[in-house]
């Protein structure tokens, strides 16, 4: 009896064209709202692997000329002696691997394939394993004391012990 009785209201509903209007624009909208939803913004900390790596080499890079900076200036005793520093790479990822082995009557046969991760969003990149700084290529130090050979060369020294290269990849000039 309750079924019927329901039945009867939706006949009745159905029949009121406000209802049907109404139906309609709330389905609209709802298909509308799925519709933009699959417009989703990146979030904010989400980055493409590429983009990561230049990020990454740029902080690198930034950090080290600052760690240098405060050691020209513990040496010159100078407030704003200028730092620059050239990287060879952006660093390097190692990437976790799958390898299978098959074996066939000729031997067997290994295949070697990379793991991919997949985020929400569908976007793919490999499981890094670890992640190689960027290797520096050389340094330019602008000082006022450059001029004394002495501080030359303490400046010298300690661009090559805290970078980890050679004398031949630094350049040390005296500015005003």
């Amino acid at each position: 009896m309750e079924i019927s009785k329901a039945k009867e209201r939706l006949k009745n509903l159905l029949k009121d064209k406000r209802f049907v209007r109404i139906a309609l624009l709330l389905g609209m909208g709802g298909i509308g709202l799925i519709y933009l939803s699959s417009w989703s913004l990146p979030e904010p900390g989400a980055q493409q692997p590429e983009q990561a790596a230049e990020t990454c080499a740029g902080d690198c890079q930034r950090q080290l000329e600052e760690d240098l900076r405060r050691v020209v200036r513990a040496v010159t005793g100078e407030d704003s002696p200028e730092v620059m520093i050239t990287l060879e790479n952006a660093g390097t990822a190692v990437y976790a691997q799958d390898r299978r082995q098959s074996q066939q009557e000729n031997g067997g046969e290994e295949e070697t394939s990379h793991v991919i991760l997949e985020d929400k969003e569908g976007a793919q990149q490999g499981l890094a394993l670890s992640q190689e700084q960027p290797q520096v290529k050389g340094a330019v130090i602008v000082s006022r004391g450059a001029g004394d050979p002495a501080i030359r060369e303490k400046l010298v020294n300690a661009a090559c012990t805290v970078l980890g290269i050679s004398s031949a990849r630094v350049c040390v000039v005296q500015g005003w």
